[in-house]
């Protein structure tokens, strides 16, 4: 049994295919009962926003970053299975 939800809608397996090709995706994820929201990249696209955000804000910020290889369902879930029970969890802050 998962120790986390991930709050996805009940069609996301329709538009999966569209979050990898844009290479970010927020979602909330319960992990035991705190929430959290995670913002992943894949690389390419966090140079790219990093990159857009400073001509115009001349800063970037981006609470709870996590990079991936690829924004896949499974390597997030591989993400959240990794930290889970270690102390870096605790590094990000929650919701509630």
């Amino acid at each position: 049994m998962k120790n986390y939800i991930l709050n996805l809608s009940d069609d996301f397996s329709e538009y999966a295919w569209e979050i990898e090709s844009k290479g970010c995706f927020e979602v909330d994820i319960k992990v035991f009962d705190k929430l959290y929201t995670f913002n992943f990249y894949d690389p390419i696209r966090l140079k790219q926003t990093i990159e857009d955000d400073l001509r115009s804000n001349q800063y970037f910020f981006c609470e709870n970053l996590v990079v991936l290889p690829k924004v896949s369902l499974d390597n997030i879930e591989k993400f959240i299975e990794n930290i889970i029970n270690t102390p870096y969890l605790l590094s990000f802050p929650t919701k509630r």
